[in-house]
């Protein structure tokens, strides 16, 4: 039984070997910034443990395989860490948790320790983070040069079909190539893309319950035409259009919801730092230093800082207040930086010194955000004429290319015939079937094109996953338009030169 208990307290991760926790750099700076506010207050070592054990992250997981050892196996903190750090595959957990061991075993005081690993681990995610943010720009410009490149090797073997009889099975592998050069160019930028959790894991602000609300209606319809039109061979042009008319609303929504919370991420650090440093000046109550600071003063927060006041007046408990609060600003940063700020209080540390701590990890996320910002958004526009261009150039050549090779067909069946004179097909070399063969396979290009450019602005940028649905409904309406109108503008070119 003892046995099984340490297989189930020392298991490996559940990720496999070769894949690394996209969320564990985040979640340790998190983890250890939050453990060092709680030392810092003078709580015992147990509680240390125990309530960052309880923290909704990654991290926190060996956190608690840490607090199960000491309580089931009955080892002590130092044994726990060590046993629970030596078989990660995790380098930067396992390396804090040895580190922690020995630290736990020279008798240097938690706070000391905690707090210089928090400034550490600060430091190497700001450097990492920069690292991802020269990646992802250079592999931004890569990107559209990838699109164009998948593009070309469709425009090229349009064009071949003009001048030889290809096989068939070449101009499949010509697709095929494009659509595999786009599906790796999405994977790059997903890659390189810092991975943080930006909106609260469930439905907070008002914006994002609108969004939950209509997502499930509204995933389902734009399925169901989609389909509808793919399968019954009407124009997939309309069924763009449709399908953009109807996820475009929620992905807006949650756009403008995005910025909303950038902006409240940029001024919560400095609402808490406020606070604490007037808790700390007055020697009062966080409530009390609320109605001492001035409210008009605060710009984004100000109607949700007025809330919590108003609750905490109200005798409504301080907990449940600081969670609407939280849910209001709709922001992951606000909720751990606010947990990190009222779990120190509550079991006692310092306002002021709470805040600060706050307020670091807070202001220096808020940064980051901002320079990543500052290339995700001109990339997304970017995608967006990119976009238009692609497909426009994609269709017009098509069918441009595919209606003269018509009229070179019909030409030939009109001819007549002379008995022993050359055919007029002996001096044309348009391969008409396979013509027909790029002809069907635009459509399927010019959806994979449009989902691709949809998806990579909104994993450049990050945040909320719905704001794919803004970008779908703005690529989507281009290609559904350009489906629609191009044809007929080829087939108006060709009318005009056949009536010459």
């Amino acid at each position: 039984m003892l046995e099984k208990l340490k297989q189930l307290i020392f298991r490996q991760s559940g990720h496999r070997k070769n894949r690394k926790n996209a969320m564990m750099s985040f979640d340790m700076f998190y983890q250890l910034s939050y453990m060092s506010t709680i030392a810092a207050s003078g709580v015992p070592r147990d509680q240390i443990f125990e309530r960052s054990a309880g923290l909704q992250c990654s991290s926190a997981e060996y956190i608690k395989r840490v607090e199960l050892a000491r309580k089931r196996l009955k080892y002590d903190y130092a044994r726990a860490c060590r046993a629970v750090g030596e078989p990660l595959k995790e380098d930067d957990m396992k390396g804090f948790l040895l580190r922690f061991s020995s630290s736990l075993i020279s008798g240097e005081p938690e706070a000391d320790f905690l707090s210089r690993e928090a400034k550490a681990r600060a430091d190497d995610y700001d450097n990492e983070y920069g690292r991802n943010l020269e990646a992802l720009k250079m592999w931004t410009d890569a990107y559209v040069s990838l699109i164009l490149s998948a593009v070309l090797v469709v425009v090229i073997g349009i064009v071949s079909t003009m001048i030889w009889k290809i096989e068939t099975t070449l101009i499949v592998a010509m697709a095929f190539v494009s659509i595999a050069t786009t599906a790796i160019g999405v994977w790059l930028i997903w890659l390189v893309s810092p991975k943080e959790s930006t909106v609260l894991r469930w439905a907070g602000s008002r914006e994002q319950l609108l969004a939950r609300k209509y997502f499930k209606p509204v995933l389902p319809a734009a399925v169901g035409i989609g389909a509808l039109f793919l399968l019954t061979g009407q124009n997939v042009g309309i069924g763009l259009l449709a399908v953009a008319a109807i996820v475009f609303p929620i992905g807006y929504v949650m756009t403008r919801d995005d910025r909303k919370i950038a902006r409240r991420d940029d001024e919560v650090g400095t609402f808490l730092r406020s606070l604490g440093g007037v808790c700390t000046a007055l020697g009062t109550t966080v409530n009390s230093a609320l109605g001492r600071l001035d409210l008009d003063a605060i710009n984004v927060l100000r109607a949700a800082v007025k809330n919590l006041h108003t609750r905490l007046t109200a005798g409504i408990r301080s907990k449940l207040s600081w969670k609407k609060f939280i849910d209001e600003t709709g922001s992951e940063l606000a909720n751990r930086s606010v947990g990190m700020f009222y779990d120190a209080i509550e079991v006692g540390g310092s306002a002021g010194a709470a805040g600060q701590q706050a307020a670091n990890f807070a202001n220096r996320i808020a940064l980051l955000r901002a320079k990543r910002r500052t290339i995700a958004g001109p990339f997304r526009w970017l995608c967006v004429t990119m976009h238009a261009a692609v497909v426009v150039i994609l269709i017009f050549i098509t069918e441009v290319i595919f209606a003269f090779g018509g009229m070179v067909s019909s030409a030939q069946e009109a001819m007549p015939t002379v008995s022993g004179a050359p055919s007029l097909a002996s001096f044309s070399s348009f391969n008409l079937s396979g013509l027909e063969l790029m002809h069907t396979l635009v459509i399927p290009l010019v959806l994979i094109f449009t989902v691709a450019n949809a998806i990579v602005p909104s994993v450049a940028e990050g945040g909320s996953k719905f704001k794919i649905l803004s970008n779908l409904g703005i690529t989507g309406a281009i290609s559904g338009m350009s489906l629609l109108l191009l044809p007929l503008l080829a087939e108006a070119l060709f009318t005009s030169i056949s009536q010459i």
